[in-house]
């Protein structure tokens, strides 16, 4: 903190403004905690909302939602943790009380709270007031002592990843295909991987980027759209079935298609990332769909339970942090972090806005 009052935070108040400042130290939030933040994760959802802007987002916003740090103040009445102890913070819309929440989809919502990092003060700040829905629906969870705060922070993109895969689930013997190698078609084949897959093909356009993805992976095939023909690769490396599941982790309608295209019959196609506004709408052959009986599914944000499973799974290195983090910044550089991440020279970014990681 900075003064009696205050603290530094990253606030985007449009596209293309990102500003340092100091700003008022929220309060602790009734029903929930205040958090001193140690370290949080760069996501590519706070690249777009700063440089390209986000309908979703309210601005000005601090953003980053992947939260590592130490519980600071607990609200009169809260019980479950105490000042000091550390603590991940993921964001968590559910209200808690709609049919979807009560059958356990907190993350679709019908009647959703404000997300945090879009519409509510997020990470990228000394503090951070945890939203009271966030704590009651248990988005809040210890780190396990063998984390550190910036390994810890992985675990919201690493729960992201473990819904799509309870969306798509990948089973003993599976051919996978995962197209796009950012961070998180990364993660999907790593939890490929751990649960049994038989063989993993990895895409995108870059081979630097597909090389750097298989020096931390084992992947069995690299396919480099840009000069080979991905369906005759998926093909050849399937014996002409197609892949038995595929994780489509690039915002692109063509890598959508593609997905539907290269999928095995009585497959799964997983959409883990979304499109742009102005570009949301793709082509399905019906027939295929139809006569090859593969499905279709979503995956959007995490589940309590999935962030918990997160932190066990980087605390036993099934999931190495080491491997994923490849650069971390003071908050005071955080216009140098951004220009990192939008580099894609890395893969996981880390800001740390207070001292002592």
């Amino acid at each position: 903190m900075t003064l009696n009052g205050t603290m530094k935070a990253a606030v985007v108040y449009a596209r293309g403004d990102l500003r340092l400042e100091d700003v008022p130290r929220p309060a602790v939030p009734a029903g929930s905690i205040l958090v001193r933040v140690m370290a949080c994760g760069l996501c590519g959802t706070d690249l777009r909302i700063y440089r390209k802007g986000d309908h979703r987002a309210a601005y000005p916003v601090i953003v980053g939602h992947e939260v590592a740090g130490v519980v600071e103040a607990v609200s009169p009445g809260v019980t479950g943790v105490r000042e000091g102890d550390r603590v991940c913070v993921a964001p968590g819309i559910g209200c808690g009380r709609c049919r979807m929440c009560l059958q356990g989809h907190l993350n679709v919502c019908t009647h959703p709270f404000p997300p945090m990092g879009y519409k509510v003060n997020g990470g990228f700040a000394e503090y951070l007031a945890v939203p009271e829905n966030v704590f009651r629906l248990g988005f809040v969870n210890p780190i396990p002592a063998s984390l550190s705060f910036d390994q810890a922070a992985l675990s919201e993109i690493v729960a992201c990843c473990l819904n799509g895969q309870r969306n798509a689930a990948v089973r003993e013997g599976d051919a996978v295909l995962i197209i796009g190698a950012g961070p998180a078609g990364i993660i999907q084949a790593m939890l490929a991987r751990h649960y049994g897959a038989r063989r993993i093909l990895l895409t995108q356009r870059s081979r630097a980027r597909l090389e750097m993805a298989r020096s931390k992976v084992l992947i069995d095939r690299i396919i480099a759209s840009s000069d080979e023909d991905l369906d005759k690769a998926v093909m050849d490396e399937t014996d002409g079935e197609g892949a038995d599941v595929v994780f489509v982790c690039a915002p692109s309608r063509e890598a959508q298609e593609a997905g539907i295209r290269l999928v095995a019959p009585r497959g799964r196609v997983n959409f883990f990332g979304g499109l742009p506004k102005d570009d949301r709408m793709i082509t399905l052959d019906a027939n295929a769909l139809h006569y090859k009986e593969f499905f279709i599914g979503g995956a959007s944000s995490s589940l309590p339970e999935g962030n918990r499973e997160a932190l066990r799974l980087l605390s036993e290195r099934v999931i190495d942090p080491d491997l994923l983090i490849t650069a971390t910044f003071p908050l005071e550089a955080i216009h140098a972090a951004f220009d990192e991440a939008e580099s894609r020279r890395g893969i996981k970014i880390i800001v740390r806005p207070s001292s002592g990681n």
